[in-house]
């Protein structure tokens, strides 16, 4: 689980570096950083992602990839990178900036962004758990010293992207001595692998950017319809309700795919089919958990933690936006990877364009009338639409899936959660009730799962205990012994 430990972690520290490079810049400073930055990302997941989802497919497996199909990946990456590179130079020529950032300054933070992505994502694959700690530690730790540095320094927002991208290149060149024992020629690369990665890829990035396009769709229709006012205490909600379930489930992605992808090279297709069948009840247990943990805690959150403009708002709002949520993340660890296994990525930008059409239909539909909470409601039948179109292919795949009894189980479970905490939510001691729910709720949630023996929880807990009641039996023996 170092992988998925790692992943927090980043994310963490991610979140601590925006906060002090925001405290050092000031308002307008970090104005242009916050734009400059988000369009280098952009840039990197358009034209970069879909080689990193490449990776962890087609590199995985726990076995070094070969010649061939390593030197494609690289020269793809090679390729986009001076075409990135060369265009920015030519932006640059004009007078063109992002946010008065120069836009060769944005370009050289995607490509190395880029490039951080790519290495992170083939120590995945490879199972480089040190590699991949390495990776992740030598950029935060250097992004933070550097970017802190310069933010205080020169207090600018153009040097501290650009330090953020030596940061990342810097990183990247530490896995070097891991990852490229048997160096590929770029001689060896093949059109065909390009090409093949493209079409398993692409329709991945495609969804994901149309999942976006539904956000600022409901926010530019609420600005508009709405007010601002209404426009940002739907974005808050969005905002934070996506983060808590997309950033776990993330989490658990990182790792549990490649356990797939591994199981499939070394053990075949049935046991990739029953790897992705153990990961979805593992992925829908964790979102269950979180989403009912979470709705039920939403008083105590609002009094301790949401700024007095947003809360009541906040707390409908979020109720209203949970179930799709969960329904999406659900589709994006749960299902995709039956589809990603088998290649039939398209798939996916079908589904994220049923979620486009409902969203669209609802929104014209509730928000004349219903609010703010007229365009939650419509993300969610969006995202719940979205799921449906990709779970209706994927119930094909009958040996991908859970027990329908391991899935019942996982609902009873949410279920007595929520009978167990919810009574709680009218304490007027926000501490006390987090608390409170948090424990019952967990010894709840916890009972279901192994009172039912959702997907063998028992045996697994049995065998865990029997492990270290043998190695403490052992201590035992050895300090007698001495």
């Amino acid at each position: 689980m170092t992988i998925v430990l790692t992943f927090i972690c980043n994310a963490g520290l991610n979140l601590l570096l925006g906060l002090m490079v925001a405290g050092l810049l000031g308002p307008a400073e970090y104005g242009r950083f916050a734009v400059a930055s988000m369009a280098a990302i952009l840039v990197s997941t358009a034209l970069f992602d879909w080689l990193r989802l490449s990776t962890t497919r087609f590199a995985g497996g726990g076995a070094a990839p070969g010649a061939s199909l390593k030197a494609s990946l690289e020269a793809g990456y090679g390729g986009l990178a001076l075409l990135v590179v060369g265009l920015s130079l030519l932006a640059h020529a004009v007078g063109l900036g992002v946010a008065g950032v120069p836009v060769v300054v944005v370009a050289i933070m995607a490509v190395a962004n880029a490039r951080f992505e790519f290495r992170a994502a083939e120590a995945r694959a490879l199972f480089r758990n040190r590699t991949y700690l390495g990776l992740v530690v030598s950029k935060n730790v250097l992004a933070l010293v550097l970017a802190v540095a310069a933010a205080h320094l020169l207090a600018s927002a153009a040097w501290v992207i650009a330090v953020l991208a030596l940061s990342a290149v810097a990183a990247a060149l530490t896995a070097r001595a891991s990852l490229d024992r048997e160096p590929a020629p770029l001689s060896a690369a093949r059109r065909s692998a390009i090409a093949a990665f493209a079409r398993y890829g692409l329709p991945i990035v495609g969804a994901n950017l149309v999942y976006q396009v539904i956000i600022l769709v409901n926010r530019g229709v609420g600005a508009e319809a709405l007010g601002l006012a209404a426009a940002g205490q739907l974005s808050l909600a969005t905002d934070l309700t996506v983060r808590l379930l997309l950033s776990v489930g993330a989490a658990l992605d990182a790792f549990l795919f490649q356990l797939a992808v591994r199981r499939r090279a070394e053990d075949g297709e049935a046991a990739g089919h029953r790897q992705v069948a153990s990961n979805m009840l593992i992925v829908g247990a964790v979102l269950c958990f979180l989403g009912t943990a979470y709705v039920v805690a939403l008083p105590a959150l609002q009094a301790l933690f949401i700024p007095a403009a947003y809360r009541g708002a906040f707390g409908e709002l979020s109720t209203i936006l949970v179930p799709g949520m969960v329904a999406f993340c659900f589709g994006q660890f749960g299902l995709n990877p039956i589809f990603q296994l088998s290649g039939r990525t398209g798939i996916l930008m079908g589904s994220a364009l049923a979620a486009l059409a409902a969203d669209l239909a609802l929104v014209w539909l509730l928000s004349p009338w219903a609010g703010a909470a007229g365009l939650a409601l419509a993300h969610t039948g969006g995202l719940l639409a979205g799921a449906l179109a990709a779970a209706w292919p994927a119930a094909r795949a009958r040996a991908c899936w859970p027990s329908g009894r391991d899935m019942l189980a996982v609902g009873l479970a949410a279920g007595a959660m929520a009978g167990v905490a919810w009574p709680l939510r009218s304490l007027d001691a926000p501490w006390l009730a987090l608390a409170g729910a948090g424990l019952l709720g967990t010894l709840a949630y916890g009972g279901v799962l192994i009172g039912l023996d959702a997907g063998g929880l028992r045996g697994w807990l049995g065998r865990r205990l029997t492990g270290t009641g043998a190695v403490l039996r052992a201590g035992d023996a050895e300090m007698e012994a001495r």
